[in-house]
């Protein structure tokens, strides 16, 4: 039987300090066929004139504006002839194994969707063994509404998770086409960055598709590549910030069914009454990112509405089923 087509999305913006190594560590598989998309999203540094005289076969869809992730990474995934897609961080290096384990385990279980990776730090030059913490291991969701797990401790046994690390996942396109056909989209667009991974993955297990943890299945991230390496929300600049805290409602508001987020109230309007506090003492310039999320939040809501009405009635999984991904506060 011949193996399947996989699609490598690679999404460049002013990537020169790390796409290229990215690419070449795609080249490097084991596993074949693979095709490269590269999606550039109108990067102004050498990075895709580079690309282009290294490796010209490559298929190559070029952006007049910076689109953001979500939208650029649509792009690919549209063009994708795979029946494997991985979209891919431009300061990601996949182990040359990587592809084959995931092709290999993705098969063995008709309702597994994506595959997430082990992720190990990228640092300079080097490909270390030091876990990425916050993203290197399982998932799992806490209850205040942030992703968790990723830890900093090398558990080789595989176990089904909430998502998987947003750089390099390894997804059906059977799963997405699913995800298009029943809620409209692949990547909302309208988050542009931040969340869109998160808001996917809820949308996936409401569909009734699986993640797997697979520890053999490794990869490097050198985190916020594109954005100067600032990896905390705070760190960065405010219109991210912005896009990340209303990102977290806007996941909320089209994902959360009724019981669900009526289990989690509680919690939810904890976290909410500490928010400005907390930002007060931490970083007072994130006080105005979190009233301007609100503010367009408020502005989305027709829209965010008319999408979780789409979700909700495309959910196939049992009432109360995504309790299970919740832990901690």
């Amino acid at each position: 039987m011949k193996d399947p087509l996989v699609t490598v999305v690679v999404l460049n913006w002013n990537g020169d300090q790390h796409v290229h190594k990215c690419v070449e560590y795609v080249l490097a598989q084991k596993y074949h066929p693979i095709e490269i998309i590269v999606v550039d999203n109108a990067s102004t540094d050498d990075s895709l004139l580079k690309l282009r005289g290294k490796h010209p076969n490559l298929r190559y869809i070029l952006n007049s504006q910076n689109t953001g992730f979500a939208a650029g990474m649509n792009e690919g995934i549209s063009a994708a002839n795979g029946e494997f897609v991985i979209p891919l961080n431009q300061d990601v290096c996949l182990h040359p194994d990587f592809v084959s384990q995931c092709v290999s385990r993705i098969q063995k279980e008709d309702n597994l969707g994506v595959i997430g990776a082990r992720v190990f730090s990228w640092i300079g030059d080097e490909l270390t063994d030091c876990l990425r913490k916050g993203e290197g291991e399982r998932t799992y969701w806490r209850k205040r509404f942030q992703g968790g797990g990723g830890g900093i401790r090398v558990d080789d046994n595989e176990a089904f998770v909430f998502y998987p690390n947003g750089s390099l996942p390894f997804f059906k396109k059977s799963m997405l086409d699913d995800l298009k056909t029943s809620t409209g989209e692949y990547y909302d667009e309208d988050f542009v960055t931040g969340w869109e991974d998160a808001d996917l993955s809820f949308r996936m297990h409401l569909r009734g598709w699986r993640c797997l943890f697979l520890p053999t299945a490794i990869g490097w991230h050198v985190g916020s590549g594109s954005v100067g390496g600032n990896a905390t929300l705070i760190s960065k600049k405010i219109d991210y910030q912005i896009r990340v805290l209303r990102n977290r409602y806007f996941t909320m508001i089209k994902n959360l069914p009724f019981d669900i987020f009526m289990w989690l109230s509680p919690y939810l309007l904890i976290t909410e009454l500490c928010l400005i506090p907390y930002f007060s003492i931490r970083s007072p310039k994130t006080i105005f990112a979190l009233f301007a999320a609100w503010y367009q939040t408020l502005m989305m809501l027709p829209t965010l509405l008319k999408k979780r009405k789409a979700i909700q009635n495309s959910i196939t999984v049992p009432k109360g089923y995504l309790k299970e991904f919740f832990h901690s506060f």
